[in-house]
This record gives C-alpha cells, sequence and structure tokens, in this order.
C-alpha cells in the first residue's frame, strides 16, 4: 500500500531527509544505428574501438551487429545521467567511421538479408544472446528489429521505503509499491507517445511487403498525418502473438504466473516455424516469447541479472529493484536522443503515478489501455480524437491536462529542500503543456512539417541531422579516458571468457530454458 504525499514527507522528515531527490537513481539506455556511407545499414562488425559488445558495461548492441546499445549506469541526478549519455555518444562517433543514425525507424534497407545478427563470440553466454536475436528474425523479421529506441531506468533507494513501509517486509512493500506505479504509469502511458513520439514516417523499404496501414508522404516515404510514434505500432515493437496476455500486474505472484505461462506456452506459428532448422539451432524455444526481454510492454519491473541466471527468477527470489520505460522514442532533434525536459517529466509521472491509488486492474480496463495506446500511435496529434476512460469518451487535450494538472499540485507541496528540481520539473510541464494545446510542437509533428514544408525525405532530414548531431558531440569537451579504459578491459574479459572450457552449448540451453 503505497502512502500520500503528505504521510511520505512527514515520515522522510522523521527520518531526517525530507528531500526525495536525494532517493531517486536513473540510468539511461540508448539504441542506436551504424549507417554505411551509402547511406544503408552497416554490415561490418562491431568496431574493436568500442570494446566487446559481450563484456563493455557502458556499449553494447542489440538485436544486430548495427544496433549499438548505449549504458550508463545509474546516477544519482538527472545532469550526471544525460552528461555520462553525452560522454558515451561521443566516445561512439569518434571511433566509428560511419554515421549514427538520430531517429528510432531506420535508414533505407533494401534488402533484410543484409542485416547481420549481433555477434557475441562463442561462449555459451553469447552463444544464447545470438540464438535469441535469430528467433526474433524468425518470428517478426529483421527489419522491424532495427527500429531503436531509449530505455529509462528509474527507482528508489531502500533507505526510502524503509522510512515507509511501517511493519511489513521491505522487500514486499517495493513489490507492492513498484507494482502499483506501473499499474498507474499505464493508465496514461499514452502520454509518452504524444509528447516524445519521434516515428510518424518510414522509408517503404522498412514496409517490404507487409501488409500495413500507412499513406504516401514522397516517392520514398511513408506516413499517416497525425502518427505520433509507429514505432510502437505493430510495424514495430508490438506483437500479436502477445496481444492476449493481458498482464495485468497486480501483485508479484500473479505477474510472474502470467510471466511464466508466456515463456512456456507453446504459440502455434512459433511451433510450425521449428526450433532447428537444417540441423542448426534458430530459435531458443516455440513459446509466446523464448525469454522474458521479448515481453513488449511500455514499462517493466525489473532486477539486475547476474550473468547464466533467469530474469524471473531473480524477481521471484529477491523483487523488483527498479522500473524501466521502454516507450521512448529517439528524439531525432537531440543529439543523444533525450534531455533534460523528457527526463524531468518522466520523472515527475514516474513520482506522481508512485502517489497515485493503489489500484488493481481488470482485463476490461487493459483491454481500453491498449485501444488508447493504438490510437495514438496512430492518430495522437488527430485534434478530434478521443480517448476512452472507464467507457467515458475524452478528448486527448483534456486527459492530458488532468495528468499536468495533479503532477503540479504534488510538486507544489514540495519542501523547499528539492526548489531547484520542482523548479525544472514545472519548466517540464509548461513545455508538455504547450504540446497538448499544439500538436505541431510535439516531435512528430516537428517531423512531418518539416519533411511536408520542405520537400525533404526521411533520409534527408537523417543524414542532416546525424551531421548536427555528430559536430555538436565532438565539440564537447569532456575526459573520455574512462570509456577507453572500459573499451580495453572489454576485449580482455571477452578473451578469456572465449578461452575458458565449457560445457556444451545444448545442456547449458536445456537447462536455461527448464530453468523456470
Amino acid at each position: 500500500m503505497t502512502r500520500s504525499l503528505g504521510e511520505t514527507l512527514s515520515l522522510l522528515a522523521d527520518k531526517g531527509d525530507i528531500n526525495l531527490e536525494n532517493s531517486i537513481s536513473r540510468g539511461i539506455e540508448k539504441e542506436s544505428l551504424r549507417v554505411s556511407k551509402d547511406n544503408t545499414i552497416s554490415n561490418t562488425d562491431h568496431p574493436v574501438s568500442l570494446g566487446s559488445a559481450l563484456t563493455n558495461k557502458y556499449i553494447t548492441t542489440d538485436f544486430s551487429e548495427a544496433l549499438l546499445e548505449l549504458i550508463t549506469p545509474a546516477h544519482s541526478s538527472v545532469e550526471n545521467a544525460l552528461k555520462n549519455l553525452d560522454e558515451i555518444c561521443k566516445f561512439v562517433i569518434e571511433r566509428t567511421p560511419e554515421i549514427i543514425w538520430p531517429s528510432s525507424i531506420p535508414c533505407k534497407i533494401e534488402n533484410e538479408n543484409t542485416i547481420r545478427l549481433a555477434d557475441y563470440g562463442t561462449s555459451n553466454s553469447g552463444l544464447l544472446k545470438t540464438l535469441y536475436r535469430s528467433g526474433l528474425s524468425y518470428r517478426y523479421g529483421s527489419m522491424m528489429q532495427t527500429v531503436s529506441g531509449i530505455h529509462y531506468n528509474f527507482s528508489f533507494s531502500d533507505a526510502f521505503f524503509d522510512s515507509l513501509k511501517g511493519e511489513e517486509d521491505l522487500q514486499s512493500f517495493k513489490n507492492k509499491a513498484y507494482l502499483s506505479l506501473i499499474r498507474n504509469f499505464r493508465r496514461n502511458a499514452w502520454m509518452i507517445l504524444y509528447l516524445f513520439g519521434s516515428s510518424p514516417v518510414v522509408p517503404k523499404t522498412f514496409i517490404t511487403d507487409r501488409e500495413n496501414f500507412l499513406e504516401n508522404l514522397n516517392g520514398e516515404d511513408l506516413f499517416l498525418e497525425y502518427a505520433t510514434c509507429l514505432r510502437m505500432s505493430e510495424l514495430g515493437y508490438m506483437s500479436k502473438a502477445q496481444d492476449n496476455l493481458y498482464i495485468a500486474y497486480n501483485d508479484i505472484d500473479e505477474y510472474l504466473k502470467d510471466l511464466k505461462n508466456a515463456l512456456t506456452k507453446e504459440h502455434k506459428r512459433y511451433g510450425e516455424v521449428g526450433t532447428l532448422k537444417d540441423g542448426k539451432r534458430i530459435q531458443i524455444n516455440t513459446s509466446i516469447i523464448q525469454i522474458e526481454n521479448e515481453y513488449y510492454s511500455s514499462i517493466r519491473p525489473k532486477r539486475v541479472t547476474p550473468p547464466g541466471e533467469r530474469p524471473i527468477n531473480i524477481l521471484r527470489d529477491k523483487g523488483i529493484d527498479y522500473v524501466e520505460i521502454r516507450a521512448l522514442d529517439n528524439n531525432s532533434f537531440l543529439p543523444s536522443g533525450i534531455d533534460e525536459d523528457t527526463s524531468y517529466f518522466l520523472e515527475a509521472y514516474l513520482i506522481g503515478c508512485f502517489f497515485g491509488e493503489d489500484k488493481k486492474s481488470t482485463k476490461d480496463e487493459i483491454k481500453e489501455l491498449l485501444v488508447n495506446w493504438e490510437n495514438v500511435v496512430k492518430e495522437g496529434r488527430n485534434p478530434n480524437l478521443k480517448l476512452y476512460r472507464n467507457k467515458a469518451e475524452i478528448t486527448i487535450k483534456d486527459s492530458g491536462m488532468k495528468v499536468i494538472d495533479y503532477l503540479r499540485d504534488i510538486f507544489e507541496q514540495m519542501p523547499s529542500e528539492m526548489r531547484e528540481y520542482v523548479e525544472k520539473v514545472m519548466k517540464s510541464l509548461n513545455k508538455q503543456e504547450e504540446k497538448l494545446n499544439d500538436a505541431s510542437l510535439t516531435p512528430s509533428g516537428l517531423i512531418v512539417n518539416q519533411l511536408q514544408n520542405n520537400n525533404k525525405t526521411w533520409e534527408e532530414l537523417n543524414l542532416e541531422l546525424a551531421k548536427e548531431h555528430s559536430n555538436f558531440l565532438k565539440n564537447l569537451e569532456t575526459d573520455l579516458s574512462y570509456l577507453s579504459k572500459e573499451a580495453k578491459s572489454s576485449l580482455e574479459k571477452f578473451k578469456k571468457l572465449g578461452n575458458h572450457q565449457e560445457e556444451e552449448f545444448d545442456v547449458y540451453l536445456d537447462k536455461f530454458v527448464n530453468d523456470i
């Protein structure tokens, strides 16, 4: 049971620290596509100058060898997290001879077969990562997996929860509090798509021969006039196979039971694909999802998982330690894809969700939220669009302003010790209100306007922005020696892993699959 803001501030004051900001940690994960000089996806190896994709804690890859994933550790301030991300982006720019694509929707890729799966070497952990990605390619196609985005990790400290839990067990209290936050987040998660969605356009090559609902923008690109975030449509990170899961996040046991069902229940089409092709493994299993990460959701409960362990088991044994927001596009206009205003809104929204009503989700509510989600993805900037709330209709502007007003009310009650944090939150809330009043100010609105008014293609806009971002990052004055050191160290760790004697991969894989 979460507590009211007043109760929380009173309890924190009793412990001698009324500044809620001191209890928050955040980290950022950013995916970015490497693009060759001929403006298509790179087919080169992950640059050795960036270290090993398997063992570098700051720089790895996601689905493909060309899809970089940049990771900051947890930071005690928004500014430090963003500075760290800028530094990693600068390091990549300076050590990569190719273009770093600024947007979530990829460049033109004429042939899906040119997309190389990420290669993590011959250790069992590396082979498992590559096999998982092979499975994704057979399930969804490789083109979908070139889509990139930003994940925002957010947590409160154990000391914070300890101040609030009363006589309850600490981890039990944390689990309940985080799951309540997640349920409240999902109720208005559409706002992330509307305010920060930056993917209203795709190149025609992205569609290949897939059925779609898009319209011609120009000779090379497709779009929807009012779309916000096609990355989070069924063309991107959504899965029809997962549509009927209706995971509710009502309590930890129910969540883990629903997740286990998805991990173990055979999916008819994936069963027809099978796990072997020409005697070679092509996917981990034939379940609805192969591993926990394949569950596509706007937000997930998380805990750091040691190598070789299953997230579902770690969550069951040790509980939730942070939440991961997964609905953010790379903002095409920002050098690192995210800025202070985005971060401060996200954190204000998460804090508001923490203090919101601790209310269980029903299947009917989840269905309604999914309808809102899909409508905002495709029609979010349409002034006539209505959202559903308890079967009643409400405009996007009115629904969004209810959230903004609620957040303002919360932060107006924060103590003077949080003055700087509150000022930055209020500045961001003002900017988001402007977007609710004028959809052309959203990133998706700006993109459509730029392409329509300047007769540009998606490729031309992104190449211009990539050059601007590269120049900006190169001119940053900062010490990158820690990144050079980690790159070198990661190569040494990778070499040791390759030399280490391990059990047969099939034995390792069977243990992994059955360890639930």
